[in-house]
């Protein structure tokens, strides 16, 4: 309890301090960005103690993160004097909105926190690589982490995610083992505040009457606010009405067939006697969807993973570390967007701030999870875009050019997108100097999705974004320059499938023919190309509202599932499963993005049904039913699968945060180990331990972010793209425990620069012989408890 009321504290310290300065970066949302200011704190906490590290100025170390807070609250503390009497008015108006997002905030946290309890192991899938990245950025004082599981490098991964999380745990005080699984309940209670915040915003931008506080409206924005952070957090894909239909023993041998769901093969012979399925793990087969299977061998293997998915789970990885910062990003372009069109040569100090402010949010989401970098710089670019679409001055709006508005956009976008781009990397710039990528290049898919599978995954949100894009559109007038509109919506919409259609040609592996791909996106593309128009038409004629932003977020979303049906990124998982990895990145970037847009959607039926009669009311009573049906389906998932993983973890009755508890059940000696290895070696300290892939493996090193000469070989190659760094790490490792010659393994800790041998039960079973009776020899031992020893080179 102690520690989640540390960690609760020390977020909302920095959420409070930061929010003065959000206040002024963030003018143009409803609530002046609280929504998003732990996130924006964290960040701008994170960032300036790594940079700092990083250029060797000042280390990263409790103190100097402190002396960051309190820096940032004298900051915001002059600002609040400054302007008492603008912000005590704002918070007399707005403290509705701002107490039902820490209420909203407070409940994800609270609940999460609480299923953390239940299910706290770091053992499984991701979580050790996890656990690793995020004690080397605690353990951090200079420089960029170290790789625990590689003596002597640099992490050569995209850990931001985990620097900040290790910012909030050395602030708090709580220790990793706890923190770990705090930092998975943080992240979706942010994301919760921070969606909330720019649904309301868009709104608020939409709807005049809130401006002047009816508090009818204003519960309006924020059910639409709630409902995104609800489909954003909680509701699942489909997949699990198909475990109720197996697990009952319903549907016959052809329907699994046609379903085609590895490990669905056909109907279970005895069904279940609970509500909720009890085959072990059978929730994972909802990431496991877009597939086919060829004389039953699957040649299209992708991983469909959505939050709710994640956050059970477990896996603290970057796509999960990256939404709220994702909707960080996300707000700061909403902002933008509502924002007058910026002269970088006449702005103000505040007008300087913001950009910076947004190359660090965007920077640092691409330091996050690189997979989102392009697509909220697409964002960026396409609301510029949107921005400097010229508006109807004249009955001869339409005479004005193609040429002379495209280069007014282009201006547009050079203007602020490009600055803003540049700066992002500019500021993160040693980070890319030291970073190796597995990316080679752009492939073009040869086997799509099918239909059946896509409705499975992403109709839950697609029964809100689709039929609010074709009523947006329904309601455009076709006007003077409608010819432009169109070329510009269809460049966009048809652009995914020209450069698959040019991709193909190079592609070694011939494709389908043109025609049927063409036919199998066009329901997409149409899709995009009317959130497009609309886009345009909205913010030609009303300026940049809120339902203009819903529509550009719209666009981008349908994009995102569009286009790995046509283009595969090649890297590390490329061959022979092609776009499993493009699949998943983008598939869940779209998920943030599409359950935002569904949030507004919610207002937009709930504002426009009233004035509905007829055959439109009857189809906006039709579009709501199927709304609350497939939400209703698809949340049997999350109460079925977290019911299961609770009892599967086997700690319902006996709930703690301690993701290392069960080493202390079953290992108390190691337990130990790890806790006297954290508090007494020196902080330059390096340890060897045997070398392993997955769950056992590196046990000591992830747990403590003392780095090991060589350990998990497999992520190693992934993450650096070749075994160059690697050489013979791995059978040094086996000779330092396996030679009876003191010398020669004196001379390979040397060669490593470690002092430290680590002798427990992975290293007995794994190098049993004489060789673990030399230590003694050349070293002392440091700790001593059952069959675990750790031994120190004699001075």
């Amino acid at each position: 309890m102690l520690n989640v009321l540390l960690w609760l504290i020390t977020v909302e310290i920095i959420g409070l301090t930061v929010f003065p300065l959000a206040y002024f970066l963030l003018p143009k949302l409803s609530d002046r960005g609280y929504g998003l200011c732990k996130p924006l704190g964290i960040l701008l906490i994170g960032y300036a103690a790594w940079i700092l590290s990083v250029l060797h100025l000042v280390p990263s170390i409790r103190f100097t993160l402190a002396g960051l807070v309190v820096l940032l609250a004298a900051s915001s503390g002059v600002l609040v004097y400054l302007h008492r009497d603008e912000m005590t008015s704002f918070l007399r108006r707005r403290w509705r909105l701002i107490a039902i997002s820490e209420i909203v905030f407070i409940v994800f946290f609270l609940g999460w926190t609480l299923f953390r309890s239940y299910d706290p192991a770091i053992d499984h899938t991701e979580q050790p690589m996890d656990f690793a990245f995020l004690n080397a950025s605690i353990v951090s004082t200079f420089g960029q982490p170290e790789d625990p599981w590689l003596r002597g490098e640099p992490i050569s991964y995209y850990y931001f995610g985990y620097w900040m999380m290790g910012v909030v745990s050395e602030l708090s005080g709580v220790a990793s083992n706890f923190s770990y699984n705090l930092s998975l309940a943080l992240i979706p209670a942010m994301a919760a505040a921070a969606v909330l915040c720019i649904v309301a915003s868009m709104v608020w931008a939409a709807c005049p009457v809130l401006r002047h506080g009816d508090r009818g409206p204003l519960r309006v924005a924020v059910a639409s606010g709630v409902g995104a952070g609800l489909l954003l957090i909680v509701v699942s894909n489909l997949e699990g009405v198909l475990e109720f239909i197996y697990a009952n023993a319903m549907g016959a041998q052809r329907f699994y067939d046609w379903v085609g769901i590895a490990s669905l093969s056909g109907p279970t012979d005895i069904p279940t006697d609970s509500w909720n399925p009890n085959e072990f793990w059978w929730w994972f087969r909802a990431t496991r969807v877009i597939n086919t299977f060829v004389d039953g061998q699957e040649i299209d293997y992708t991983i469909q993973e959505f939050p709710f998915f994640s956050f059970m789970l477990g896996d603290l990885h970057p796509h999960v570390s990256a939404i709220p910062f994702a909707l960080l990003a996300a707000g700061f372009a909403l902002n933008f967007f509502r924002s007058d069109v910026i002269d970088v040569r006449r702005m103000s100090l505040w007008g300087y701030g913001t950009l910076l402010a947004m190359a660090i949010s965007l920077g640092g989401l691409a330091f996050t999870n690189m997979w989102d970098l392009p697509t909220y710089a697409a964002l960026l670019v396409g609301i510029a875009a949107l921005k400097a679409y010229p508006r109807p001055s004249s009955e001869r709006e339409g005479d004005e050019g193609a040429g002379v508005v495209l280069a007014r956009v282009g201006l547009a976008v050079v203007q602020t997108p490009l600055i803003v781009i540049a700066l992002a990397f500019a500021l993160y710039l040693p980070y890319y100097l030291g970073f190796t990528s597995s990316v080679q290049g752009i492939g073009a898919v040869v086997t799509p999705s099918r239909y059946l599978h896509l409705f499975l995954v992403w109709s839950t949100l697609l029964v809100f974004v689709a039929p609010f894009i074709v009523a947006c559109f329904w309601q455009t007038i076709v006007g003077p320059d409608w010819r432009r509109m169109t070329v510009f919506s269809m460049v966009v919409a048809f652009l995914p499938f020209i450069a698959w259609m040019v991709v193909r040609l190079q592609s070694p592996t011939p494709a389908e023919g043109p025609l049927g791909r063409f036919v199998h996106v066009l329901p997409l593309a149409l899709l995009v190309g009317m959130a497009v128009w609309s886009a345009i038409y909205e913010t030609k004629h009303r300026g940049p509202t809120g339902r203009g932003f819903a529509l550009a977020l719209g666009a981008l979303g349908l994009l995102l599932i569009m286009g790995p049906e046509l283009m595969y990124v090649d890297d590390f998982f490329a061959d022979p499963r092609q776009r499993m990895n493009t699949v998943f990145k983008l598939y869940y970037q779209a998920w943030v993005v599409l359950a935002a847009v569904s949030g507004y959607s919610i207002y937009y039926w709930l504002s426009t049904r009233r004035r509905l009669g007829g055959r439109h009311r009857k189809m906006s009573t039709a579009w709501a039913a199927a709304a609350i049906i497939l939400v209703v389906c698809g949340l049997y998932y999350p109460a079925a699968a977290a019911a299961t993983k609770v009892e599967e973890g086997g700690f319902a009755s006996s709930p703690t945060l301690d993701g290392l508890s069960y080493v202390h059940r079953s290992r108390p000696a190691e337990y130990a180990a790890i806790e006297f290895i954290k508090n007494e070696l020196p902080e330059d300290a390096a340890i060897v331990e045997s070398v392993g892939e997955w769950y056992e493996a590196g046990l000591i090193s992830r747990s403590t972010g003392v780095p090991t000469v060589f350990n998990w070989p497999g992520h190693e190659i992934q993450w650096r793209g070749s075994a160059e760094a690697i050489g013979d790490r791995q059978s040094d490792v086996a000779t330092i425990y396996t030679t009876p010659d003191p010398t020669e393994a004196r001379i390979l800790l040397l060669k490593y620069d470690v002092d430290y041998v680590y002798v427990g039960p992975r290293e007995r079973l794994a190098h049993s012989g004489p060789g673990l009776d030399k230590f003694p020899d050349f070293m002392d031992t440091v700790f001593q408890q059952d069959d675990v020893t750790i031994y120190k080179v004699r001075d």
